[in-house]
Formats: C-alpha cells, structure tokens, sequence
C-alpha cells in the first residue's frame, strides 16, 4: 500500500495522521524538506524518529514543498536501505518517492524495491528530473505508472518545478494544503464481535471453522494491546495478523495492496510471467481490456 503525504510551503500534517499512516504503513519511514537551496532527507525504520524528526525540521524550513513516507513492502527487502525517498541517479539535489506498484524489471537477486530501480536506473536513462520538463515524456511516465502515484522534489537548476507530482489525482489534497496518496493515515475503531459472521468469500475456511474464530479471537484480544500489529482486511473484513499477512490476508487470500483477490491481482510478482507484460516505454499498453477496471 504505503502512503506518500506531500506538503505544499507552509503546510504540515498533524503528528496523529502521520502516526496512522505509519501504523497503517509499518515496513520503513522517510521525509525530504526543501530547505534554503537544498534538500534534507532522512530515512528510519523507526516511524517515532522519523516523525518527530520530520515535524521539528518541518518548523524550522516551512517555505518549501516537503514529503514524507511510509513503507508497506510489496518487494524489496524490509530495511532502511530500501526506505523512500530514494536520490535520482547522481543527482544529489533530486529525491523521488512512491505510493503503487511500479512495472520496474528487476534482476534476480537485486534486493532493491521496484522504486528505487526507477529512481536509481530507469529516470536517469530517460534523462533524470530534466527529461520530466518535456510534455510528452511527462505523459508517457504518467501512463506507464497508471495506479501509482510519484513525488520528486528537486533544486536542480534545469528542473522547471520545485515538486512534480504524478498521477496526482489519484490523491487528495486537504484544506490544510497536504496531499494524501490514499487514505491509510484514517484509522478506524472497530466495534467487532468474533462470534458475527463477516463474509461468505473467505478461501479455505468454512463459516463455522473453529481455527477461524479461534484466530479471531486471538487476534482481537492482540488488536486491544498493540493495534499496530492487528489490522483488518479490506476485502474479507477479517482480523489479520500483519506478520501473518504481509502482502496478502491469511483467509481470504486477497492482495493487500491492489485489494483484489488472486485472480485479479496485477501487482508486480517476479514468479509470475503474466506480470512481464505491460507498459513500457517504448511500447504501448498491452494489458487485457478485463483490467482496465482496475487502473485509476
């Protein structure tokens, strides 16, 4: 999933919205701020650090865009290494960050994240954030990213904008000038009962399995000590474990990321030949019609 937030100058979300995101977003944290000239950039697997860091260097340089991230890893090992915002290439005054899932090739044993292949290889041969100035390269990434969202601050001199935002609909800015890539930074409580029957669509267990309700009860009672490690599937409303649900529910077998279920998902699997095809740059889209549905 992740949640990419992007401030406008003079704009800062509240610590409690970020906290959210990050118990929503629980794999590796990250923020750039354009300050004076130049940018400061710090990445943690430590969401409390990396807020509170964020936010005081936030007072200190308001005036420019700023933005902060959090990780949820659909590939790519879970470490700082692979935390956003990632450098563009050699440039040291450009720094990139994504919410989606992007049709990066990745080689076998690379443990790079699909974000930081783009960010490190595929921008810098299409000219790095300078190539983005251009009209038509500009349209051919943001349809090539269809379903993701991107943010670059740069303070390069040949880049026309301080902050290029693409597929920015696909997010909402709020009253207080702050962009959200999705809404995982809301957290919602749940009034839950183990004992109601949630769905008919769970894959492997019938609705009077004992393990079932076993779990559910065991995770509720988790969910009550530490609500960061228990959450609920989006498409089965079960209690998940996010230990035992990394990328898909342990129930139903739903995606985690897109929230389609297995025969659905098109995110980005190196085990699954069907992902090979798609967008690329010098090619057009060549998915099914059948998953036009699923590109915002």
């Amino acid at each position: 999933m992740c949640l990419l937030v992007v401030c406008k100058p003079n704009s800062t979300p509240s610590r409690q919205d970020l906290h959210n995101g990050a118990c929503s977003n629980p794999h590796g944290y990250g923020f750039a701020i354009v300050a004076d000239g130049k940018i400061i950039t710090e990445r943690s697997m430590s969401a409390k650090k990396s807020i509170r860091r964020f936010l005081q260097l936030r007072e200190q340089y308001p005036n420019g865009y700023a933005m902060w991230h959090a990780r949820y890893a659909t590939h790519g090992v879970k470490n700082e290494y692979n935390c956003h915002p990632f450098q563009v290439g050699d440039d040291t005054q450009t720094y990139l960050a994504h919410n989606g899932v992007l049709d990066t090739f990745i080689e076998k044993g690379d443990k790079r994240s699909d974000t930081r292949v783009f960010a490190e290889d595929t921008l810098p041969k299409l000219g790095g954030v300078s190539a983005l100035n251009d009209e038509n390269i500009y349209r051919m990434v943001t349809s090539w990213a269809s379903g993701s969202k991107i943010a670059i601050l740069s303070v390069n001199p040949d880049a026309e904008y301080q902050l290029y935002l693409i597929n920015e609909k696909s997010g909402t800015w709020d009253d207080n000038g702050v962009w959200w890539s999705n809404s995982s930074y809301k957290r919602t409580t749940y009034d839950y009962t183990p004992s109601i029957r949630q769905s008919n669509s769970i894959v492997g267990y019938s609705d009077d399995d004992a393990t079932y309700w076993e779990k559910q009860e065991a995770y509720y009672n988790m969910y009550a000590t530490d609500p960061t490690i228990v959450d609920m599937c989006p498409m089965c409303d079960a209690m998940i474990s996010l230990e035992e649900s990394e990328t898909t529910c342990e129930f139903c077998a739903s995606c985690l990321s897109c929230f389609q279920l297995p025969m659905d998902c098109d995110c980005y699997d190196p085990s699954n030949k069907a992902h090979s095809r798609g967008f690329d740059f010098d090619k057009e889209w060549s998915l099914a019609k059948k998953y036009d549905s699923l590109l915002i």
